[in-house]
């Protein structure tokens, strides 16, 4: 008899760890079923979709642009919870709507187990109570996270971070790493303004603006502009255009274009860890709308943005959350950790313990293993 385990994951990266952990669980419990919300990693996976999530944004204002098509999604979960109750919801980051579907599966009285859960240690740790009131478990990734969702009564098991898993998995074409370096030489800074259309709106252009100051105090400085995917290739061509500023865009290859780099200017995100990894010194901004940054900045319970100093809890790259185009400040760092040797060294050598503390793979294992020995005792399925 097969058990039926509904799994929510609406993103990118969701949807790649999402398919990790489907493959892991399913090696250890072949006679599982997974039906749910994903994208075609997971579908590749085995996932039963009921609605393929890529093209789905939970950004700003397009949420409310797509709000008929998320509310129809809701709706038909709700459907399937009621007719088919499945043993198990596993939810997977996307909190503004795996909220909902945690909601409504507790209504079913369906457990509910959060994989790779929302960062609202940094921005709404009030949130905590409703998680209490939603989650039976929680699977984190990072290990400061389970002490703080065991402090709000909620059961957490720290499983480390799939990304490593990925970049074991994967490797580096080195191949790829030697043509960059023979074509843009060996001082290359990468421009990583993230994954999503508003993130690169938002950062791009102060990137480039950095970036012709760089140039002008360092001449030999090639930069590059990473494109997460082709869908942002015209985007990414139009802001670079618009700049007037002569650079690279590759798209994809992110791991190479790290590892070929001198430095990486980068948006606050996963990223951060996939260039710590390669011991690349990074600079790390975020920016804002000035309304956005009055409104959040009393509510940040945190004192960095970055994950990179969030994990070794000190300063060990340079972060910024601006809500102007700050680019002076960015271009002076830059240059300080090209041309400052001991700044630079001991930048490195910070990433260096950091990394042989967090960077092991089996984190896809460790959570199938906590979701499937849950399941077995406690629930009984």
């Amino acid at each position: 008899m097969y058990k039926k385990i509904f799994i929510s994951a609406g993103d990118s990266s969701g949807d790649i760890h999402g398919a990790n952990l489907m493959r892991c669980m399913l090696e250890k419990e072949p006679h599982i079923k997974f039906y749910g919300l994903g994208r075609e990693n997971m579908k590749h996976a085995g996932l039963h979709c009921l609605h393929d999530m890529s093209k789905k944004s939970l950004m700003w204002l397009h949420v409310l642009k797509e709000l008929s098509a998320f509310l129809r999604i809701k709706k038909d979960c709700i459907r399937f919870f009621k007719k088919e109750m499945p043993q198990a919801v596993i939810l997977i980051d996307y909190c503004g709507f795996n909220f909902h579907l945690a909601k409504a599966a507790k209504k079913c009285k369906i457990p509910v187990i959060y994989y790779i859960s929302p960062q609202i240690w940094a921005h709404g740790p009030w949130r905590v109570k409703k998680m209490k009131k939603l989650v039976d478990k929680v699977i984190v990734i990072y290990p400061f996270e389970k002490q703080f969702y065991e402090n709000a009564g909620i059961s957490a098991t720290y499983a480390g971070h799939p990304l490593f898993d990925e970049i074991y998995k994967s490797g580096v074409d080195e191949k790829i790493v030697s043509e960059l370096k023979k074509q843009w030489g060996d001082t290359i800074i990468s421009l990583i303004p993230g994954s999503r259309r508003q993130e690169i709106v938002r950062l791009l252009p102060l990137l480039l603006q950095s970036a012709l100051q760089i140039q002008q105090a360092i001449p030999s400085v090639q930069f590059v502009v990473s494109c997460s995917n082709d869908q942002h290739f015209d985007l990414i061509h139009t802001l670079v255009k618009d700049s007037k500023f002569c650079c690279k865009i590759i798209i994809g290859n992110i791991h190479e274009i790290i590892k070929a780099s001198k430095l990486c200017i980068a948006g606050a995100g996963t990223v951060t860890l996939q260039i710590a990894y390669y011991l690349k010194p990074m600079i790390i901004v975020y920016k804002i709308s000035p309304f956005a940054y009055f409104i959040a900045k009393p509510f940040l319970t945190t004192p960095y943005i970055g994950l990179v100093n969030k994990l070794a809890n000190k300063m060990i790259v340079p972060e910024l959350l601006m809500y102007r185009g700050n680019y002076t400040w960015l271009a002076h760092e830059a240059v300080q950790l090209l041309h400052n040797t001991q700044k630079r060294e001991a930048c490195i050598r910070d990433l260096s313990s950091l990394i042989h503390e967090i960077a092991k793979p089996g984190a896809s294992e460790h959570a199938a293993d906590s979701i499937l020995n849950l399941l077995n005792s406690k629930f009984n399925v």
